[in-house]
């Protein structure tokens, strides 16, 4: 059974001229389906359609699933034009907070084969109809744009994403964009609930709910959610994730956990690739943009717009776990729509802080930053800083492939010997794994028996260049013997 749901709000009128009604069909298990991991592992389960939605229609009636269910109408359009209604599938499964591709519907009349159909899989728990219903809306979205399929990333890292994190560069993107939408509903949100959760309007001393607005767990409270709800707002807000760990020491967890950021310190390019918080950012920030609050009007349209740079790219650029997704969308839209060039370039200079045009990009933020600590106003250097951003935009303008210059490859590398724990996932951790040509120094000094000289030679050659190759990493970066045959490649 489904119920049909209307559209709540006027939107840009380009987006509701084509936009279909949204069929909401609830769904539940026929066939065991595995949501115990970080992505979905069912291949074309069966569902049945739940008899009765009561229930879970009362549970759709917040802010966040009606932000959802708007963008996924104005996507609709997109990849089947001319539609009337859009089916929007919830798989009901215990543990779900996945999207899907592709399933089974059984009923009296027999099965239904839906290969190709993207599908949100949630836990039937009220809480699931918000943020997580939201997030995956996101990546089902993003999955129908580009062919109705997930996009598959490396396995680049130790721990399954996470917006402070460096993962690899499809993983980032698509995670940035579906943890934007979470953002903006913080942001733009009236109701009680969200204001409470990401405003901070309550503050409790000597609380009996911990993690409940108790002040004792504060900064310890949004961890354990993995996810890091309030992180994903406040730092993606802030684009925070632009920068560096703060930590500098070999802890594999507190370099790609805590939100904590060395101000001084920017992100490269290659890392920035990789940065689910940093593509948050860039999103979040471009449709927020303005001198003041935009109306839900302005920012429908403006999410449109960028769902319809994303189809026109999807279309273009072949999705491979490497692909460099934020400069394709910057061509993209730039092509797609002339009359935001400038606008896009300088959001994209001002965001990345020029690392993707300029190789003394950030030694000159450094410059700055450290002066500003000194309070040494006579070395903050705004003009050329001011001179410099022109020039970055200009370059961008005139040819927007120089957002490539300064890429390299991703490259796998695995230590077996240093293990990584999150207890909840795995009682028994996974070996460290990184990427040669954006791994933290923190991250390489974990490395059994490297030294302080090697973990500086690696960052440096790395910055004047990014490594080729496994064979090309090692004839610059000349580690000691016991330290090269502790890295396995695949």
């Amino acid at each position: 059974m489904h119920l049909l749901l209307p559209a709540w709000f006027s939107v840009a009128a380009v987006c509701l001229a084509q936009a279909p009604a949204v069929d909401v069909v609830f769904l539940e298990p026929v066939t065991a389906v595995d949501a115990s991991g970080a992505e979905l592992k069912a291949r074309m389960p069966t569902y049945r359609k739940v008899a009765d939605v009561s229930r879970y229609r009362g549970w759709m009636n917040n802010e966040m699933a009606d932000r959802a269910l708007r963008l996924y109408r104005a996507a609709v359009p997109l990849i089947n034009p001319g539609a009337t209604t859009a089916h929007y599938y919830i798989a009901l499964v215990r543990g779900g907070n996945h999207a899907g591709v592709g399933f089974r519907i059984a009923g009296d009349g027999g099965t239904e084969d839906l290969p190709h159909q993207p599908y949100l899989v949630l836990g039937p728990e009220e809480f699931r109809f918000q943020v997580t219903l939201l997030h995956e809306t996101m990546h089902v979205v993003m999955a129908m744009l580009a062919g109705n399929r997930l996009l598959e990333g490396d396995r680049l890292a130790s721990i399954p994403h996470t917006t402070a994190a460096l993962t690899d560069r499809t993983t980032a993107f698509s995670e940035g964009y579906a943890i934007h939408a979470e953002a903006l509903a913080a942001h733009l949100g009236r109701e009680a609930s969200l204001r409470k959760r990401y405003h901070r309007e309550h503050v409790v001393f000597g609380g009996g709910q911990p993690y409940q607005a108790d002040e004792y767990f504060r900064q310890a409270s949004d961890l354990p959610s993995y996810s890091q709800n309030l992180a994903r707002y406040l730092e993606v807000r802030e684009n925070s994730y632009a920068f560096e760990s703060a930590w500098q020491g070999p802890d594999y967890l507190r370099v790609q956990l805590e939100k904590a950021r060395d101000l001084a310190t920017l992100r490269d390019a290659n890392q920035l690739l990789q940065s689910e918080g940093s593509y948050a950012s860039f999103f979040f920030l471009w449709v927020i943009r303005g001198s003041g609050v935009p109306g839900e009007e302005i920012v429908m349209d403006r999410e449109v717009r960028l769902l319809r740079a994303m189809s026109a790219m999807f279309a273009k650029v072949k999705a491979e776990p490497g692909t460099p997704w934020l400069p394709h969308l910057v061509q993209a839209y730039t092509e797609l729509f002339p009359d935001e060039r400038n606008a896009m370039a300088e959001a994209f200079a001002d965001l990345t802080r020029g690392v993707f045009t300029d190789g003394n990009a950030a030694g000159m933020w450094r410059q700055h930053y450290l002066a500003a600590l000194r309070l040494d106003l006579e070395k903050l250097n705004r003009g050329e800083i001011l001179g410099m951003r022109k020039k970055w935009v200009a370059s961008i303008l005139a040819d927007p492939s120089v957002l490539f210059t300064r890429l390299g490859p991703q490259i796998s590398c695995t230590v077996p010997a240093r293990v990584v724990q999150l207890t909840a996932f795995s009682k028994t951790g996974e070996a460290l794994r990184f990427d040669l040509n954006t791994a933290p120094g923190a991250i390489l000094r974990m490395i059994p028996g490297i030294t302080e000289e090697e973990v500086a030679r690696w960052l440096s050659e790395r910055a004047a260049k990014a490594f080729a190759n496994g064979d090309d990493f090692r004839g610059r970066v000349r580690l000691n013997e016991k330290s090269w045959a502790e890295l396995r490649f695949p």
